[in-house]
């Protein structure tokens, strides 16, 4: 079906997001090094980075920044080993697996899940769809894909919904190795090189020092058999993923681990996307145009709040939508944008024609 030719020629939703991804990815890459060339001291260089630490530069740990721009752990897939210097902390999955190893008190940990919480209660997975510099490189892909004219595959909610169970294993995994491997544990040196296991095969390790065109650390470690073995997976996964967006639409973000953390403030959350029953005739077009395969929007037949766990808020369904009002962006209840369908005389979607002889 053709897309309708709205009146005037302000930037859609997807050209606003797409705006805040290129920025926000531009910043985690690169916010570090252009901190420490404008500021010369809030981000170390390399060499005081060394200076300060007995950890070697081939080291996992080992960054080239010594302090981030911001020290904080944002509900995103922000990475802490970028080439050039840390522009964030890094993302909650760290923070929780190196402060289990290290025995971390409440009181340093504490400060920042609660920012991680209050960040992740006001906007929800907004932060997936348009924040995340993974989401950015993945719709990067899908653009490639796109572009090349081939179609994506289909894959059924109920398939998609059981990848959340890989996200809790990867979840649980890495909280349980974490523990493990406390200094006090030690029974062999071995143990060292599980330190931060989730970073070790996370796509972002490997993809973020790349996008500053710089090798990633450890991009070819093999001193050590564990070692050996977490810098194949580290690959195979930015393989994965990688393949996951060109093949099919975001069935990496069904089992990231620091999007399901997020999910769990979705619901609850004040930035809510509203459905007004009374004005949908189940076209379909939302869950045609879902990159994250949800068909909720469309069947959901009450007066209520859409705030799935898988939702990422990326307001595909609310720009697409061909009914006026049906679905809203809200926070606080306040209506920040409506779907609209706006072309001169007003005729009726053909979507809706269709359901209608459907129903007859």
């Amino acid at each position: 079906m053709r897309r309708p030719n709205r009146r005037g020629r302000r930037p859609s939703i997807t050209f606003w997001r797409r705006l805040v991804q290129v920025l926000c990815f531009a910043f985690f890459v690169y916010g570090g090094w252009l901190a420490a060339v404008a500021l010369s001291g809030r981000a170390t260089g390399a060499s005081a980075a060394e200076a300060e630490s007995a950890i070697p530069r081939e080291s996992l740990v080992w960054t080239h920044g010594s302090l981030p721009v911001i020290d904080a752990y944002p509900p995103s897939a922000v990475c802490r080993f970028t080439a050039k210097g840390k522009a964030i902390s890094g993302c909650i999955i760290a923070l929780l697996s190196e402060s289990l190893t290290m025995a971390s008190s409440a009181q340093v940990v504490l400060p920042y899940l609660l920012v991680f919480m209050l960040l992740s209660l006001l906007l929800g997975r907004w932060w997936c769809g348009w924040v995340c510099p993974l989401s950015a490189l993945g719709d990067l892909a899908s653009a490639v894909r796109r572009w090349l004219g081939r179609d994506f595959l289909h894959f059924t909610v109920g398939w998609r919904r059981n990848l959340r169970g890989a996200a809790y294993g990867l979840l649980g995994a890495t909280l349980v190795i974490s523990w493990l491997i406390r200094p006090e544990r030690y029974r062999s040196t071995w143990q060292c090189w599980f330190f931060l296991p989730f970073c070790q095969i996370c796509p972002a390790r490997l993809a973020c020092p790349l996008a500053a065109a710089s090798p990633p650390t450890t991009w070819g470690a093999f001193g050590h058999p564990i070692q050996g073995m977490f810098t194949v997976a580290g690959w195979a996964v930015l393989g994965l993923f990688g393949t996951a967006f060109v093949t099919a639409r975001r069935l990496w973000c069904h089992v990231c681990p620091i999007g399901l953390v997020t999910s769990w403030f979705n619901r609850g959350s004040p930035l809510e996307l509203v459905k007004e029953p009374t004005r949908c005739n189940r076209c379909g077009t939302c869950a045609d145009a879902c990159p994250m395969g949800l068909t909720h929007v469309r069947d959901e037949k009450g007066h209520t709040v859409l705030n799935n766990a898988e939702c990422i808020l990326c307001l595909r369904c609310l720009e697409l939508c061909p009914r006026d009002d049906c679905l809203a962006l809200k926070f606080a209840r306040v209506p920040l944008i409506k779907s609209r369908f706006e072309v001169a005389g007003r005729p009726q979607p053909p979507a809706a024609e269709e359901h209608k002889e459907r129903s007859e």
